[in-house]
């Protein structure tokens, strides 16, 4: 009898782990793709202070033109209108988690001025956070172009 309950014990603990990982998980996806929604937002306001908090100091940053930069010059770009988003319209977004590493990916529709130019285009995007301090920060952001073909 004694051995029984033990078992039971310990199956119920481990099956309050997995529900609690996953609860986790769930709330974990979640939080990154508000992070996500909330920097787009901020992307067409021009906001550089979430721009900046939410960017780690070692970012790098694909665009859509092929063209490589860091925190600073993507911050700068906003600074100096290079980059004025009008809009950024988030759609298929989906977040893996790999512990405190997010991979989100999914579709945006930009336009505006993105590396001086004006643009107007449907892109796919991988953005990579890594959550530090207890607070989550883009490490990469890559962009390509969605082909009309």
């Amino acid at each position: 009898m004694n051995r029984r309950c033990t078992g039971l014990v310990v199956a119920s603990v481990l099956s309050l782990t997995v529900l609690l990982g996953l609860a986790w998980a769930a709330t974990a996806e979640e939080e990154v793709k508000k992070l996500e929604t909330e920097r787009a937002a901020a992307s067409v306001k021009g906001d550089v202070a979430i721009l900046e908090k939410q960017t780690a100091d070692d970012y790098t940053f694909i665009n859509l033109y092929g063209q490589m930069s860091d925190k600073s010059q993507m911050l700068n770009g906003f600074k100096t209108g290079r980059t004025k988003l009008t809009s950024n319209d988030l759609s298929d977004v989906k977040v893996r988690l790999y512990g405190d590493t997010a991979v989100v990916t999914g579709k945006a529709d930009v336009k505006g001025t993105m590396a001086g130019k004006e643009t107007s285009a449907q892109i796919m995007f991988t953005r990579v956070y890594v959550k530090k301090g207890g607070s989550w920060q883009s490490v990469a952001f890559q962009q390509t172009r969605v082909s009309n073909q």
